[in-house]
């Protein structure tokens, strides 16, 4: 269930993001958007990390 989660809310911040790079494009503000497009990647695979290890140290502990 936290892997479908995850995987959602993924999935629409990196469309969400895909679509403000085109539009960025567009403006001339590529790079930033680029950059912000990665920033947000990573928090979201830090977060996945977090929770995937946590549900493990759970596991371990019942």
């Amino acid at each position: 269930m936290l892997k479908v989660f995850i995987l959602v809310v993924s999935s629409i911040a990196l469309i969400y993001l895909f679509i403000q790079l085109l539009q960025a494009g567009r403006q001339g503000r590529f790079l930033q958007t680029l950059r912000d497009l990665l920033i947000i990647f990573l928090a979201i695979l830090m977060t996945a990390t977090i929770f995937y290890l946590a549900y493990l140290a759970l596991i371990k502990l019942v």
